[in-house]
């Protein structure tokens, strides 16, 4: 088979990467070195926060040019994915969030700790604690959104394998070579969105990007009232909760773990267990504030916690880092498939 474009990694963002490209009609393969949805990377789960709240006006933007995207996915895969529950934000810096979604025309609301009370009683905030509200905030069914992608990119066209493990990403004049198993595929671009991995495989190509992997803990907490919106506290670790089907309160902290090599398994932090709980016993107080469920996913993170989405020769890297990039899944497929075909 002769292919136009190689996918190397089916996390949410390779999938995504892959359905842009066969909608397009490109000669897609999408390599995956586990199996699709598995629990390794950074992808899996049952939900993943959705938010147009940030302090930097350029992510608002992306988040709200990546809603309607979602909204079709849904529709071409007759998922419902993304749920919307209203979003909040507490701590220092919140009044540069509120600015970034007021220049990008975005609905948001300052409240004080009181009148966030009063609307969500399962919630608390000391009556002085100034609480931002925005009504498009919500969560996406992470697994399904994998599985979403996936399926109709294969529906377009695209060819997937899973359990093959790419070993090298190598550039050849204008022409990309990706070895996998015993086999070299030649083809014009290569999109690398391994995640983790990624830095280690586009050594082969020259290419090095600032990427340093973390292995983060998220912890399940049950609670009786699942209307609750998301929040998200801007401390040093910001710490964050969002409903998770089935499971209750998805918490975590952003950034807190450990650097570690990708292929080497390992717990879930104990401390980090820790923190949540008391979070959750301050913040939920309809919460039971001990975990019933605590694992790991990876983050791929990059010095300034933006993302990497550019072109070398025939490869382009898409690493959209930092444990913050899931919610822009199907605009980063749009964008990766871009740069593969420019």
């Amino acid at each position: 088979m002769i292919y136009d474009v190689v996918v190397v990694g089916a996390g949410v963002m390779g999938a995504a990467t892959a359905r842009s490209l066969a909608r397009r009609g490109r000669r897609t393969l999408l390599l995956e070195r586990f199996a699709l949805g598995h629990r390794r990377g950074s992808s899996h789960g049952r939900s993943r926060i959705f938010r147009l709240s940030y302090p930097d006006p350029m992510y608002v933007r992306m988040a709200q040019e990546a809603l309607p995207l979602w909204r079709a996915l849904e529709g071409d895969a007759g998922l419902d994915l993304l749920t919307t529950t209203g979003g909040l934000d507490c701590g220092p810096g919140i009044d540069a969030n509120a600015g970034a979604l007021a220049a990008c025309g975005a609905e948001c609301e300052m409240l004080d700790g009181d009148e966030a009370a009063r609307r969500w009683p399962g919630l608390a905030f000391p009556a002085p604690e100034p609480v931002l509200y925005h009504p498009d905030g919500g969560y996406v069914r992470a697994d399904d959104a994998v599985t979403a992608c996936a399926r109709t990119a294969a529906a377009a066209g695209a060819e997937m394998r899973e359990g093959a493990p790419v070993t090298a990403v190598e550039a050849a004049g204008d022409r990309a070579r990706v070895v996998v198993g015993g086999e070299t595929i030649e083809a014009p671009v290569v999109v690398v969105t391994a995640g983790a991995w990624a830095r280690g495989l586009l050594a082969a190509a020259g290419i090095d990007i600032p990427t340093r992997p973390t292995r983060e803990t998220v912890s399940y907490f049950r609670i009786e009232d699942g209307s609750l919106p998301t929040v998200v506290e801007w401390a040093r670790p910001a710490l964050y909760a969002l409903p998770s089907p089935g499971q209750g309160l998805k918490v975590g902290e952003h950034v807190a773990g450990p650097e570690i090599d990708p292929d080497a398994d390992g717990p879930p932090s104990r401390d980090s267990i820790e923190a949540t709980s008391a979070w959750v016993a301050r913040r939920f107080p309809s919460a039971e504030p001990v975990a019933h469920l605590s694992e790991t996913c990876l983050y791929t993170n990059t010095p300034d916690e933006h993302f990497i989405l550019e072109r070398h020769g025939p490869v382009v890297v898409g690493s959209p880092c930092s444990g913050h990039g899931f919610k822009f899944a199907p605009l980063i497929g749009e964008r990766l498939a871009d740069l593969a075909c420019a």
